[in-house]
């Protein structure tokens, strides 16, 4: 596959840098992914190959070449402005998402549900309850590189040097300007998964609903969400390890393919 194209969609922020994969499987539909806090649309590169159909993603509004929301982030804020992603392919799209990226997934479904055919969640975080509140009051602390010995050498380290024998290193090399590219700001997006009604949610999407739970932290929180979802397909898959779209791109592309076809 060739790499992808790059543009930019207007939105109400401002820009949304946008990223596309052709594939070379004619009939897939396609599907529009959304990332993780605190990385761009490029983080589903190794999805978008492995899938080979039309997918599209974009940076989330503050990270990449995205403009950053005027107010602090929420669900509802990323998903008004990662919308115009839904208008890029001409047809109804799936939906893809990972972590926080799930719940924008589950929103966005929610408010236009015309325009999507259904949802591919993977790893979904759930962070309500009293056992979550000292997570909740720390997830969006700054990282505070200035009060840190040495920070980029110890963050390139465990993300890259410590993963070459489960990442290309241009692939690590990628991931780990996309973590720090944000500045003091890379944890600010949390605030949207902290403060999100998951349960919510998840309960009025109306669409079908693939939900595949790796082996990683957010087991329990997914197979609760997967209770929620109306319509929800389950896939426990322990053989998908961390980190799960690059030891598992293939797997998820396959059980992607199955579903959506």
């Amino acid at each position: 596959m060739a790499a992808p194209r790059r543009r930019y969609l207007d939105n109400a922020p401002g820009q949304l840098h946008v990223w596309q994969w052709g594939g070379g499987q004619s009939g897939l539909p396609p599907i529009v992914c959304l990332p993780p806090v605190p990385y761009g649309g490029r983080f589903f590169d190794t999805f978008a190959r492995a899938y080979d159909g039309p997918v599209w993603s974009a940076d989330l509004p503050g990270y990449g070449f995205s403009d950053a929301l005027v107010d602090p982030p929420t669900v509802g804020g990323y998903t008004e402005a990662m919308t115009p992603l839904l208008n890029a392919p001409g047809q109804s799209v799936w939906l893809a998402g990972f972590h926080s990226g799930a719940l924008v997934a589950m929103e966005m479904a929610n408010r236009y549900p015309e325009q999507v055919s259904g949802l591919l969640l993977v790893d979904v975080p759930v962070f309500s309850g009293p056992e979550m509140a000292d997570l909740r009051a720390s997830i969006t602390n700054p990282p505070e590189y200035l009060e840190q010995e040495d920070p980029m050498n110890g963050l390139f380290k465990s993300m890259v040097v410590d993963r070459l024998d489960k990442v290309a290193y241009p692939r690590a090399l990628d991931l780990f300007f996309d973590f720090v590219g944000a500045g003091e700001a890379r944890n600010a997006g949390y605030h949207a998964a902290a403060n999100f009604d998951t349960e919510a949610a998840a309960t009025q999407v109306a669409q079908p609903a693939l939900v595949i739970a790796t082996r990683s932290s957010l087991r329990d929180g997914t197979l609760q969400v997967a209770t929620w979802l109306p319509n929800a397909t389950l896939a426990e898959r322990d053989d998908i390890t961390m980190p799960a779209f690059e030891l598992g791109a293939e797997p998820i592309a396959q059980l992607t393919r199955d579903f959506v076809g």
